[in-house]
């Protein structure tokens, strides 16, 4: 009897593993063969994206946000809860073994006219043995969602750890293109502050009009208003990295130095690349995979389920009694249970799975267009803004130079105040303009990193 029980046992082992449901392939995506604007082919060993920028400072915070951001922490738990599941689902594919054990006093009723003492003592203990034979791939397609959803978990991790310390960078750059505005409007306080004064003794001498004097008061209320913004632009910015940072804002403090130049060149690599660089298009790949599992498991419960087990012990009415030989019990064999009539829910939690997967493969289609989108943005900001920057920095040293021209003019009396005023708005406004199209430039720079997926190595 035992060996039957092995022999079957076995065999059902043996063909166990037979996955019904649809097989996963990656869907195929066609990428272009090269990108729309020329991309810089240049080799590189840096082991992160950051060093291409060659600022310790900005190193420094990126590797802070990835140790201390604690969103980034609170999705790596994810991570570890979705390698728990997978354990989890293994699980149902081996055999359980269980234990239990128990004591029972029991006193009937009188009026059911039994005869001696009604009492009872029962003293049982008992192992009980189940092992579901996967013969149709129930649990390996339990597995196989967990493993994918596991995947995928940890690709978006990886996806916001991404965002993260480019996020850092953006807010970093930004910062520093400030402090170069903030410098420039505290120069432009300075500079009129100065004509201020000029003008009051030519006022005073009657060689200029009241109106030069309250011109030239506006223009220096002005400024003072608009470095008070700028300076809350810059606090706010610093709460912002210290938040990425993982620090108090009230305790977080950075010397920024003025943002100048053009930002590293980011070579992007081939298009047929982007797919396995970006971690949220993995992400998505394996979102697509752990739900075509499911369609799979959706489809296994309409096959029979079998389930190999036995259990046994010892019961007895005494516990002196419980070891002896007359006391032990057993009982074993496979059950199989067969689905006949539900209602018809299991081919509503087919149709249910199979929409999941067209819903999951449709955002992945589109997720893989965003992309490419993202990097032609990219490239594409690389090439127009370089060229804006070249031109905001010859009109900002053409207005410089008018500037002081037309001061030195005003003090000679070639010219009136108004033109004096009109070139130093012209030169304050030049300056702050390359400011921020530089602040544009090293933050397209970063989104470009952010758009290939952080690497191109």
């Amino acid at each position: 009897m035992k060996s039957t029980f092995y022999l079957v046992s076995g065999a059902l082992a043996f063909l166990s593993g037979c996955a019904v449901g649809p097989k996963y392939t990656p869907p195929e995506t066609a990428a272009p063969s090269a990108y729309s604007q020329p991309t810089p082919q240049v080799a590189s060993d840096l082991s992160h994206w950051v060093d291409a920028y060659e600022d310790a400072q900005l190193a420094q915070l990126v590797k802070q946000a990835r140790l201390n951001n604690h969103s980034l922490a609170a999705l790596y738990q994810n991570t570890l809860q979705a390698r728990a599941l997978i354990r989890r689902e293994r699980s149902a594919g081996r055999p359980q073994l269980d234990s239990a054990t128990s004591y029972t006093r029991s006193d009937d009723s009188e009026e059911l006219g039994r005869i001696g003492n009604n009492d009872e003592e029962t003293y049982e203990t008992a192992v009980t043995l189940g092992w579901e034979i996967d013969l149709f791939g129930r649990v390996a397609r339990l597995v196989d969602a967990a493993q994918a959803e596991a995947e995928a978990a940890e690709a978006l991790y990886e996806d916001l750890l991404l965002i993260t310390e480019t996020d850092v960078a953006i807010n970093y750059f930004r910062l520093s293109a400030l402090v170069r505005e903030i410098e420039a409007v505290v120069r432009s306080v300075g500079t009129r502050r100065e004509a201020l004064d000029i003008v009051k003794k030519r006022f005073q001498s009657g060689a200029v009009s009241d109106l030069d004097v309250a011109q030239s008061e506006t223009l220096l209320a002005e400024s003072e208003a608009e470095l008070s913004v700028l300076l809350r632009q810059r606090e706010t910015l610093e709460h912002a990295i210290a938040v990425l940072t993982g620090q108090a804002a009230t305790d977080f403090e950075i010397q920024a130095s003025a943002l100048d130049g053009a930002p590293a060149l980011i070579p992007t690599g081939l298009p047929s690349e982007l797919l396995q660089r970006r971690p949220d298009l993995q992400q998505a790949e394996r979102s697509l995979a752990a739900a075509n599992a499911r369609v799979g498991l959706a489809t296994a419960n309409f096959y029979p389920r079998i389930t190999i087990g036995g259990n046994g012990g010892f019961a007895a009415l005494k516990a002196s009694d419980w070891f002896q030989s007359s006391a032990g019990f057993y009982s074993y064999g496979p059950q199989i249970y067969l689905p006949i009539f539900q209602g018809g829910r299991l081919r509503a939690e087919l149709s249910q799975s199979e929409y999941a997967y067209a819903a999951s493969l449709e955002r992945y289609r589109q997720a893989v267009l965003v992309a490419f989108a993202e990097v032609e943005d990219a490239l594409s900001g690389c090439h127009h803004l370089a060229v804006q920057r070249a031109a905001r920095e010859r009109a900002a040293n053409s207005a410089v130079r008018a500037q002081e021209i037309s001061n030195q003019q005003y003090r000679n009396g070639l010219v009136d105040f108004t033109t004096t005023l009109d070139s130093e708005r012209v030169a304050l406004d030049a300056e702050r303009r390359l400011a921020q199209v530089i602040s544009d430039e090293y933050e397209n720079s970063v989104r470009l990193i952010r758009a290939i997926g952080g690497a191109w190595e």
